[in-house]
């Protein structure tokens, strides 16, 4: 059914996967109460795969991660994407589930404590909430009201366990082990892909983007009881500006952070009593469902003009923009952060990318169809991604790197590769042999180098991850064959 690439699993990597325990992992769209997107751990520094999996799917959605439990859905057909369960550590199915019959889409949209809530997605707006057992997939209980989550939200939750979910211009609080409702309140928000809440535990409060006349205003909602307290506008910088299609988050401080698409990120302060905008920074572009995160120094990371942005989170002063990383299509980036002053980032098209805390590029790696997938990091610094028919884990660990080994001077490019690859050395001999070998030891490949760049026929390779060594290197390099 799949075809399963296996790195190096060291024993240290399956004692703290097993240790994590019940901590939830998936630390952007709701993973965290604040939705800010960073998880205190350090994670991969370089481009070294743990395991890569072909799962049959036209792109990539999100990732939910708790303990061992990887949780996503596999999108085949408008009436029927089921959700799939997956080992962390090894890739291995544990379970598939269609809540939907075949007439619709399994979307989760939560994981914490053991269960996955997932979404009987129809494209309605008036859909049905579960929730499953993790281990099994075995239905624990229906929510009696109807949802309407956009296929790039998720549900949240506060410091108590209690999860909140859009539905039908109303924002509901639910017990998680029983599935009943503990209040509603009246929303409408402003856009798709914006109707999500945000959580600051410290004041017992709840933001939320709200439209009136075609105007955005941040609401600040009374967690105990569901009472809306005061509200903000959220101004346009540019006349006409777009509307917002991002859902907000909270840094640290409380400062809660909003994103107009192709307009601006405006900061605002609660003080108790009110909402003060505190900065706004305009940013260009489209950049529908993307996702802002704060990095370990706090700064505000955003999409901007097809690069990311990185903002003072006291002013709004942009301090660094990163390349550009859209090549024009579905340019919806979903950006996270790690305390080692990682910056994660999928474009919504075919790239995963790293940077460190100034935006300067790590490593990137090709993933076709990433689409809203993001970058969902483990309790053990495990980085989850998925793609059009593949779900790939990097790890934190010292593996070789895919891209090159510099302390050899040897490079293999492109890579991930298809029929072809290119062998390149700092230094120009010829003469010097090459040996392709697979993760058994098998040898697929050998020859001689002709001259400084070597075109290596890999037609008739099976896809996999391979390694390569050189004459006089200490270390192999690892090859992806697509």
């Amino acid at each position: 059914m799949k075809t399963k690439v296996l790195l190096s699993i060291t024993a240290m990597l399956l004692n703290f996967a097993m240790a994590s325990g019940q901590a939830s992992g998936w630390n952007n769209g709701g993973g965290n109460s604040q939705r800010n997107g960073y998880k205190d751990v350090a994670g991969p520094t370089t481009d070294s795969i743990l395991w890569q999996v072909t799962s049959p799917g036209a792109f990539g959605t999100p990732a939910f991660i708790e303990g061992d439990y990887l949780v996503t859905m596999r999108f085949l057909t408008g009436n029927y994407a089921p959700v799939e369960c997956y080992s962390l550590t090894t890739g291995d199915l544990v379970w598939s589930s269609d809540v939907t019959n075949s007439s619709g889409r399994s979307l989760p949209v939560g994981l914490q404590d053991g269960r996955v809530y997932v979404v009987g997605y129809t494209d309605t707006f008036r859909d049905t909430l579960y929730a499953l057992n993790v281990t099994d997939g075995s239905r624990l209980w229906k929510f009696s009201k109807t949802v309407g989550l956009y296929i790039t939200e998720t549900v949240v939750f506060d410091a108590l366990g209690n999860l909140y979910v859009y539905g039908n211009q109303k924002t509901y609080k639910i017990n998680p082990e029983t599935g009943q409702m503990i209040w509603q309140t009246n929303t409408v928000p402003m856009a798709s892909g914006s109707g999500e809440t945000a959580i600051n535990n410290d004041n017992d409060t709840g933001y939320i983007l709200e439209q009136s006349g075609g105007v955005s205003y941040l609401w600040a909602i009374n967690l105990t009881t569901g009472q809306k307290k005061y509200t903000h506008k959220v101004p346009d910088l540019q006349p006409g500006g777009n509307v917002p299609q991002s859902a907000l988050m909270i840094g640290p401080g409380g400062t809660i952070y909003t994103q107009l698409t192709e307009d601006n990120v405006a900061a605002f302060s609660d003080d108790g009593t009110k909402l003060t905008l505190l900065w706004q920074t305009p940013i260009t572009g489209n950049a529908a469902f993307s996702l802002m995160c704060v990095g370990a120094d706090n700064s505000v990371y955003a999409p901007s003009g097809g690069k990311i942005i990185r903002l003072d989170p006291a002013t709004g002063n942009i301090l660094n923009t990163s390349a550009t990383i859209t090549q024009g299509g579905f340019y919806s980036p979903r950006i996270s952060a790690t305390s080692n002053n990682m910056i994660y980032a999928t474009n919504g098209e075919n790239y995963v990318y790293a940077f460190n805390q100034n935006l300067e590029l790590m490593w990137s790696g090709y993933l076709q169809g990433t689409n809203t997938s993001g970058v969902c990091i483990s309790e053990n610094g495990l980085a989850v991604v998925s793609g059009k028919n593949t779900i790939r884990v990097y790890t934190p660990s010292n593996a070789v790197s895919t891209n090159d080994l510099t302390a050899t001077g040897v490079r293999l490019h492109p890579n991930p590769a298809t029929s072809f690859c290119v062998l390149s050395a700092d230094n120009a001999d010829a003469g010097i042999q090459y040996i392709l070998f697979d993760l058994s030891g098998k040898v697929v490949r050998t020859g001689i180098t002709q001259e400084k760049h070597t075109v290596l026929d890999l037609s008739g390779v099976p896809p996999g991850t391979y390694f390569m060594k050189t004459g006089g290197t200490a270390e192999p390099v690892k090859l992806i064959r697509q």
